[in-house]
């Protein structure tokens, strides 16, 4: 059997009848675990994404900031240090790898009171991923465990039950990735969230019957990749509980590296969490042009998502997952979608 699979420019929400007075009444916090934020939006925990400077302004905003794991032990650690001074340890998070290295650091960093770490692995669904995050829940079960990446139900399942506190979702879908035209595999972004929101639905209710001394637990997943506009955010979180972006802030003020001038126009390099290395298997590195600061570009993609929601009728994110209708659209209902017959001034 051959499924189908989506993406978000396969689909449309169609809109609802709404009682929201005015978007900016719109709900945006979420609740992760036992932490709450007040936007669902992650700036991509990459090489050239999340460093200091951008981990400082996504603290500042409420959000959850996830530093990239491909720096010295010591400056992550200076880094945290600084952030959660001014912050506390809740709002910022670091990545580990699933090496015996990588859990003797993560003890290290537990002992300077860092809480928030993401296991952040090409293909999180593995037994390398899953002995890491027990290992993890084993020497401090008050950790918010991140791990990933999956594409499939079952993937998140596996990982929420050896102790995952979130999920992250993507294989392949963000625009550097070439994982799945090198290896073949992958899931079209929208399904891999459909796939995982239904196995988050069923562990609920699995859940919910259980004694009623037991926790209750709501397995949330963040939606890591293709995420091209507000709109994609939208509908990536009438599934997800928060999403992961990596190229629309790529380029912005706050990013890491130096600012590079090509025929009188400002770029600066983005590249991939595994085009770190030098064989670039799974990725591609490429230049962006420059572009405003993260406070910018958040505050455009927080003001499609409130309308959005307003469209939906929905109050808050959690209402914006109450039996969305989806429509199937063809490339010229695509072209439609674009503006389209003018030529922009």
């Amino acid at each position: 059997m051959i499924r189908e699979g989506l993406t978000f420019d396969d689909v449309l929400l169609v809109p609802q009848h709404s009682t929201v007075e005015s978007r900016s009444k719109v709900d945006l916090s979420v609740k992760l675990g036992n932490l709450t934020f007040k936007h669902p939006i992650i700036p991509a925990n990459m090489k050239t994404i999340t460093e200091s400077a951008m981990a400082f302004e996504v603290c500042k905003s409420g959000g959850l900031a996830i530093l990239h794991r491909f720096m010295p032990f010591e400056e992550q650690l200076d880094i945290a240090l600084s952030i959660m001074k001014d912050f506390g340890s809740n709002g910022f998070g670091l990545s580990l790898g699933v090496k015996d290295h990588d859990y003797d650091n993560a003890l290290k960093f537990i002992n300077h009171g860092v809480r928030v770490f993401c296991i952040d692995i090409a293909h999180g669904d593995s037994e390398l991923c899953v002995k890491m995050v027990r290992r993890l829940k084993e020497a401090d079960n008050t950790l918010t465990i991140i791990a990933g990446n999956v594409a499939t139900g079952m993937g998140a399942r596996r990982l929420w039950e050896a102790g995952a506190d979130v999920v992250k979702v993507g294989i392949g879908p963000g625009s550097l990735c070439t994982t799945r035209v090198e290896t073949g595999n992958g899931v079209p972004q929208l399904t891999a969230l459909m796939d995982v929101a239904q196995t988050q639905n069923e562990l609920v209710e699995l859940w919910r019957t259980k004694d009623v001394n037991t926790p209750k637990r709501h397995f949330p997943f963040i939606a890591d990749g293709g995420i091209k506009n507000a709109g994609d955010v939208v509908k990536a979180l009438c599934f997800a509980d928060m999403v992961m972006v990596g190229n629309l802030f790529a380029g912005c003020a706050e990013t890491p590296g130096e600012v590079l001038q090509i025929d009188g126009r400002c770029f600066k390099n983005y590249v991939g969490s595994s085009t770190h290395k030098t064989n670039y298997i799974e990725g591609v590195s490429a230049i962006v042009p420059t572009k405003g600061h993260f406070e910018e570009i958040l505050s455009k993609l927080l003001e499609g998502l409130r309308s959005g929601c307003s469209y939906q009728g929905a109050h808050s994110l959690q209402e914006l997952k109450d039996n969305p209708e989806f429509i199937r659209i063809t490339n010229a209902g695509l072209k439609e979608s674009h503006p389209h017959d003018v030529i922009i001034g």
